[in-house]
């Protein structure tokens, strides 16, 4: 087999968060070569390169031979070629040599019925994909793991959903796109990481395009289809393809946990602004169990503060515009302020309920909506355990009836670490 070192250290490139450093079994440190495709797979997602030179079939220790291409100019052409259970490479001044694995161990894609397959706006789907990453349950060591919360959740049909949240934050985005099977699927969080590295590093292939404009403006669109019993398989074009097992289990009932109506209190608000006050009350509100207080106050301002045990932080900034009735919740500071990161713009806050989630819009960004938490406010007695008017804590279709009837809202009037309804999942 004869590539050029630059098409070759581009493959490895693609093929990189693939490759686990340490995988479970020793042939997943290998790509196989073969059949004109290079392949990687960390046995939950398989990424396919389309290389047409590689024809002959033998497998390339991928930390190896990856450390060695820095070193080997990019213009020169490379030489590969397997000899018994040694892999050979050569080019103009030098050559390297390592031991393989036999190929017919590394791991093989078998034949799958397609159950639904279409054409889908990648650049649409992929970003919303993305944007939702930060909202995904992470697994934490010791902790019960919560599997169908460690994924994104697609909602296919019409329309086409993407939603995800960690127990305590969501986040849902309808897409202007369609899919011809109604299903609700979960990709894991790492499966999706892979696909946006794969999707920015494979070229566009914009068809039939009579401009350069044209060209670089066209929608990027990929085959997405579901194969087998727990498979998705997308292809990026002609140029790679990517299939990955998805999470098993029912999703949790994300539409449900989106108020409806219209809000009690909505204001809008310079990010950059709410940003810069909510930093300065911070670190008082790291010994408050992380909470900040937001307080809807008269013509229009917010009261941004925070307390702890004889300290107390306050701030005041203009609204754009606020309406409905004066409101106070407090939420914690690093939810704020990872949702507030980057804004430059106006910040839209919307509460549907006295108890329920706190909203956030954005430009064109994903919704957002994170739990609220409890909050001894000053002049206040110890509010009654109030009942809640609507479910905030479904997990699974299968327990949506159940939340229902029996939800109640556990807060206690005194500052906690919780929010001050059950979490979202």
């Amino acid at each position: 087999m004869d590539i050029r070192v630059s098409k070759l250290k581009e493959t490895m490139e693609l093929l990189k968060p693939v490759v686990p450093k340490k995988p479970a079994l020793k042939v997943a440190s290998y790509i196989s070569l073969g059949n004109g495709k290079i392949v990687g797979t960390d046995m939950e997602t398989m990424v396919m390169v389309n290389v047409p030179q590689a024809k002959e079939q033998m497998l390339l220790p991928f930390a190896a031979v990856y450390e060695m291409l820095k070193y080997v100019p990019s213009p020169e052409l490379i030489h590969i070629e397997l000899k018994g259970k040694i892999v050979f490479l050569t080019w103009d001044g030098g050559s390297a040599s390592y031991p393989t694995e036999d190929y017919a161990s590394f791991p093989e894609l078998p034949e799958m019925q397609i159950r639904a397959s279409a054409l889908i706006d990648g650049d649409t789907l992929v970003a919303a994909m993305t944007a939702a990453l930060p909202y995904v349950a992470q697994s934490v060591k010791g902790s019960p793991s919560r599997p169908v919360l460690e994924g994104v959740t697609l909602i296919l049909g019409t329309p086409f959903e993407v939603a995800a949240g960690d127990g305590f934050r969501m986040t849902h985005q309808a897409l202007g796109l369609t899919y011809p099977l109604e299903e609700k699927i979960i990709i894991p969080a790492h499966s999706v990481a892979i696909l946006e590295h794969v999707f920015k590093k494979t070229p566009r292939n914009p068809g039939n395009t009579d401009t350069l404009v044209q060209a670089i403006t066209a929608k990027r669109m990929l085959r997405m289809a579901l194969i087998g019993e727990n498979k998705l398989r997308l292809d990026l074009g002609t140029s790679a393809s990517i299939v990955l097992n998805l999470i098993s289990g029912d999703p949790p009932q994300w539409l449900a946990l989106v108020p409806k109506g219209d809000p009690i209190l909505q204001s809008q608000i310079f990010a950059l602004h709410f940003e810069a006050a909510v930093k300065r009350v911070k670190d008082i509100a790291k010994e408050s169990s992380g909470i900040v207080r937001l307080e809807f106050i008269a013509n229009g301002k917010l009261k941004v503060s925070a307390q702890a045990k004889d300290q107390e932080i306050s701030s005041t900034i203009d609204t754009m515009i606020t309406q409905g009735e004066p409101k106070r919740v407090g939420i914690n500071q690093s939810y704020l302020l990872d949702y507030l990161n980057g804004k430059q713009g106006i910040v839209t806050l919307s509460i549907y309920t006295e108890h329920g989630p706190v909203v956030f819009e954005y430009s064109r960004s994903p919704r957002v909506l994170i739990m609220p938490m409890a909050v001894q406010w000053d002049g206040e007695a110890p509010a009654e355990e109030p009942k809640s008017e609507e479910p905030v804590a479904e997990t699974t279709d299968a327990e949506v009836k159940d939340e229902a009837e029996n939800e109640s809202d556990d807060s206690t009037g005194e500052e906690s670490t919780e929010p001050s309804e059950e979490p979202v999942t």
